[in-house]
């Protein structure tokens, strides 16, 4: 489990759990990250990947976890005939689309070549899943068990107005926040609060696109910056809508929270998303770039306050039927006895 970067959001979170999970269940587990690489060697991916393929050795395990660790893994691809152990590969979405979904022929054919490594590979939907097998891979080695989420306290009813508009994540190209804030831009007859909460390090470029485009609408938005697991939840239940307008998401575990706390959700029907999201039943699923129609959506919900009641009884149910972190964490315990079996 090898990464660029120490986070507790999306996959990164999601590889935590199920490090925790592997050792409830009895499991050894020794967890490469990029917070438990030597500092001197963190910015070189050639010192990096042979110490990341020394300690492999070194442990000598019956089960290898990769998770998209592309700056690491060539010598680790190499010899993992050598080390005689099965690999499970973990897919949360395919690189490109934090690329603008660019991507060379030679990067995708890297790609394939990293993920035909793993004996079983794990993806998060059934959209990533088609997108793994669109490479090539064949079906019979993928397995779909979705993030869970924490079933927080929720407050349901007696919100506070204005109504608050909430989207959470990084803030950056892929999870769109600036068309979400033009969208707003346009509503700004009508009494409502956006909230965005999100790392604004990861593209500080394009933070500075969404701050500017935000200036308009002065006090009536709130950056958070980066939050906790307690202040997020505590966003949720002060929010009555959540807007994920980001163009791909290979789950979307923010929406899964914000379904949990009764938000109906404006989304993107990119990825995942329609995996969660009913168009007209728990929110709206707009194109990720017409922000025409985001603007109408959101002002729908927020004019009408029976509209918000209906969806979010409709987001709740829904929500109630996924999976929670123990039920993700008992099926990937699963899967990793089984591949080791391999």
């Amino acid at each position: 489990m090898v990464g660029l970067k120490d986070l507790s959001t999306g996959g990164y979170l999601f590889n935590f759990k199920m490090v925790d999970a592997l050792n409830r269940a009895g499991h050894e587990v020794d967890a490469i990250h990029f917070s438990t690489l030597p500092e001197n060697i963190r910015g070189s991916k050639l010192t990096g990947s042979l110490h990341v393929f020394r300690r492999v050795l070194k442990f000598k395990p019956d089960l290898l976890v990769i998770s998209k660790s592309y700056s690491f893994m060539v010598p680790l691809r190499l010899a993992t005939s050598f080390l005689g152990c099965p690999v499970l590969y973990l897919v949360h979405h395919l690189e490109w689309h934090d690329r603008a979904n660019r991507a060379s022929r030679l990067r995708r054919a890297l790609v394939r070549w990293f993920i035909r490594a793993g004996n079983r590979v794990w993806v998060n939907s059934r959209s990533t899943a088609d997108e793994v097998v669109s490479l090539g891979i064949p079906e019979s080695r993928l397995s779909i068990i979705p993030p869970g989420f924490e079933r927080f306290r929720v407050v349901l009813k007696n919100k506070p107005l204005p109504v608050q508009i909430l989207t959470v994540g990084n803030v950056c190209a892929r999870k769109n926040q600036l068309t979400l804030v033009k969208a707003c831009s346009i509503l700004q007859n009508l009494d409502f609060r956006l909230v965005i909460a999100g790392d604004e390090s990861v593209d500080t470029g394009y933070s500075k696109l969404v701050r500017e485009q935000a200036a308009v609408l002065e006090d009536r938005v709130v950056f958070l910056g980066h939050v906790s697991a307690g202040e997020l939840h505590d966003a949720y239940n002060s929010s009555h809508i959540l807007a994920n307008l980001s163009v791909w998401e290979g789950y979307g575990i923010a929406v899964a929270e914000a379904m949990w706390a009764g938000l109906p959700v404006v989304a993107a029907d990119g990825g995942a998303v329609p995996e969660l999201v009913t168009n007209g039943e728990n929110g709206f699923l707009v194109d990720a770039q017409d922000v025409e129609v985001c603007a109408n959506r959101l002002q729908e919900l927020i004019v009408s306050e029976t509209l918000r009641k209906k969806m979010s009884h409709s987001a709740r149910n829904r929500a109630e039927g996924l999976f929670s972190w123990h039920d993700t964490g008992r099926e990937f315990v699963r899967l990793a006895e089984e591949t080791a079996g391999c």
